[in-house]
């Protein structure tokens, strides 16, 4: 074994899901942005956690204000155009438009979902969470959640590296785990 910067100690948690987060701004326009900070925080009732970068960013100050937020999974064919909506941080710059991803209806939520995704998660803010760090964790109860035909097993989801990169699963491995009451999910 090899020492590693304390700077660096993050980034052996790889791979991460790669998501869009969208949001609402204040004249209703779609802010769809990338993030692999995402995590499952609860069970019951369902809790996802979103690290975002500071106050000043869209995903922190529109979900503040609407108490709303979709998360869509990425899979490899958007994964570039996902991606590329990290260029630019204005309001109402639409970039995910203009990189080909499409809006539609959300079921539970205002905030509109990507057509793309795979699986979506409609989530009420159930607190923010502040770190002594540089990141400030989004913390969302799922009202809904669905997945496109096929179910969990066609999601294929972009899984993020470090820097420019990504993977998808290549193939399954089942590994055995102590037995637990849980839902089946296929």
């Amino acid at each position: 074994m090899i020492k590693i910067p304390l700077s660096e100690a993050i980034w052996l948690i790889s791979p991460r899901l790669t998501v869009l987060v969208n949001t609402l701004d204040e004249k209703g326009e779609l802010n769809s942005s990338p993030y692999s900070f995402v995590y499952p925080l609860s069970i019951d009732p369902p809790l996802i956690g979103v690290g975002i970068g500071g106050k000043h960013k869209l995903t922190y100050i529109n979900s503040k204000r609407t108490h709303e937020f979709v998360v869509c999974v990425v899979s490899e064919d958007f994964g570039q155009q996902a991606v590329n909506c990290e260029k630019s941080h204005k309001p109402g710059d639409k970039l995910w438009a203009k990189y080909g991803l499409h809006a539609e209806k959300s079921k539970r939520v205002n905030v509109p979902r990507i057509k793309e995704a795979r699986a979506v998660l409609e989530c009420k803010v159930d607190r923010f969470v502040e770190l002594r760090g540089d990141h400030i964790i989004l913390v969302g109860e799922v009202l809904y959640a669905e997945a496109k035909k096929g179910g969990l097993d066609s999601i294929n989801p972009l899984l993020h590296d470090l820097d420019e990169k990504f993977r998808s699963i290549g193939r399954e491995i089942i590994l055995k785990r102590a037995s637990r009451d849980r839902p089946k999910l296929r």
